[in-house]
């Protein structure tokens, strides 16, 4: 639910920033080179920041139920209330960097304020902080764990259908991250050639706010592929279904069924 909530205010920060874009273009006479259209940026990085950190929760939940499964604290809500409340705390501090250092420009084609791609300082900090240190942090976790079932084997049958499912739940937290850094894909390539050629590719900017667009779409699709809850939803909707309609059979008309037998013994 963590990662949902986050994954909709990150969706909701997005748009406000288009917002602000096109009423950039529709009043063109207005600066819009202010204070808050960094701040705007900023907390937009924090939200995306704060959406891969909120797996890197769910990672480590997974870690402590596996692992360290004799510590009632560790698995306790409060604790978990806890460590959400410190994933905004470092997303907001680690990004705050971004902010400090004025990375944030106001660039006049865009109406909005961005991390210029001539900043490669910056962008590459950027990258290092929302796609690099989660995703070694899960693959790390997830690789631990495997390990330490490999090397564990003796398990009660009960615990042991415990495990593999937090396990098979982080492989699918692990793929999600992997597809959801691919929203940073472009801009890496695109800052890549710009290293290397010191070309800046037409429509570069617009190619990757559209990324992060499709990006968002596919992470809140995938996202229902690893949330139990989300499927046990699912499963009840359908499990319903099936009930309301073996129900209606069986309350069918007397006269009805009638009806049917005698055409299916006609038949």
């Amino acid at each position: 639910m963590n990662t949902y909530l986050t994954l909709v205010l990150t969706s909701i920060a997005m748009l406000i920033i288009y917002v602000y874009s096109l009423s950039g273009d529709l009043h063109s006479f207005i600066s819009k080179n202010n204070h808050w259209c960094q701040l705007r940026t900023y907390f937009v990085n924090v939200c995306f920041c704060s959406l891969y950190y909120s797996c890197v929760l769910q990672s480590i939940f997974r870690l402590f139920r596996v692992i360290f499964h004799q510590i009632k604290l560790l698995q306790s809500t409060q604790f978990f209330l806890l460590a959400i409340l410190f994933q905004w705390v470092i997303s907001f501090s680690l990004i705050s960097l971004n902010l400090i250092n004025h990375d944030y420009q106001h660039l006049l084609f865009l109406n909005r304020c961005w991390i210029s791609f001539e900043n490669t300082r910056g962008l590459l900090l950027t990258a290092l902080i929302i796609y690099g240190c989660p995703l070694l942090t899960i693959v790390s976790i997830y690789t631990y764990i495997v390990r330490y079932i490999h090397y564990k084997t003796q398990f009660q049958q009960k615990r042991r259908t415990k495990i593999e499912r937090d396990l098979l739940i982080l492989k699918r937290i692990t793929l999600f991250v992997f597809v959801v850094t691919t929203i940073g894909l472009p801009t890496i390539l695109i800052l890549l050639i710009w290293i290397i050629s010191g070309i800046l590719i037409p429509m570069a900017y617009y190619i990757q706010g559209l990324s992060m667009s499709i990006g968002l779409f596919i992470a809140s699709i995938c996202f229902a592929f690893i949330s139990p809850q989300i499927q046990n939803l699912f499963n009840q909707k359908k499990q319903q279904n099936v009930r309301s309609s073996i129900m209606n059979r069986n309350y069918q008309p007397t006269h009805l069924r009638l009806s049917q037998k005698e055409t299916d013994e006609s038949i």
